[in-house]
């Protein structure tokens, strides 16, 4: 038996979870934008992500969810000034709900 045999019942079920970690960063993320635009009456589409500071537009690099965050410790590249911690807290929050529903789903979901 091969190694990659051994293991393809472990990787995939580590792929999915992956992907659903993933994909509710992203919807975090993007509930960041309707949580913030929305109270002030802004629109959801454009213009792009920004700093709430100094309002330079937030490059591709820096707007991967919660990694940005922390390689950037938290600071806008451009202007230094602190972006605050409840970005992501709210991407970790609804990832990891994702995750959990995907599991109790795995587990739970089989059952019925």
């Amino acid at each position: 038996m091969s190694l990659s045999a051994e293991f393809a019942p472990l990787l995939s079920p580590l792929l999915w979870k992956a992907f659903v970690l993933a994909f509710g960063l992203g919807i975090g993320s993007f509930l960041n934008v309707v949580i913030y635009r929305i109270p002030a009456g802004l629109s959801i589409v454009s213009p792009g992500s920004r700093c709430p500071k100094c309002l330079t537009p937030i490059r591709a690099r820096d707007n991967v969810p919660i990694f940005s965050w922390l390689l950037l410790r938290g600071k806008c590249r451009d202007c230094g000034l602190p972006i605050s911690g409840r970005y992501p807290s709210i991407e970790a929050l609804v990832a990891t709900l994702f995750l959990l529903l995907y599991i109790v789903d795995m587990y739970l979901g089989n059952a019925a």
